[in-house]
């Protein structure tokens, strides 16, 4: 996400408020955008605490290659 827009997500009446959060508590909106609470810069290069975009954590996936879509190799 560019730093230089604002997350319209953020402005809904569901979204977390900048006061009252653990630090590292994350957050995931309605369009899929992950955000964790952090101690950060903003543009004005003052340190804040706010809601930063951040990576999904990734799942780990089990063995089974029944999901895939074409199967195991076979050969």
């Amino acid at each position: 996400m560019d730093p230089t827009t604002i997350h319209v997500c953020l402005q809904t009446p569901g979204a977390p408020t900048d006061e009252g959060h653990e630090v590292g508590a994350r957050w995931v909106c309605g369009c899929g955008d992950t955000f964790v609470y952090r101690e950060g810069f903003n543009r004005a290069g003052h340190r804040t605490l706010q809601w930063w975009p951040a990576p999904a954590i990734p799942q780990p996936r089990d063995g089974r290659v029944r999901g895939l879509l074409f199967g195991p190799r076979k050969g």
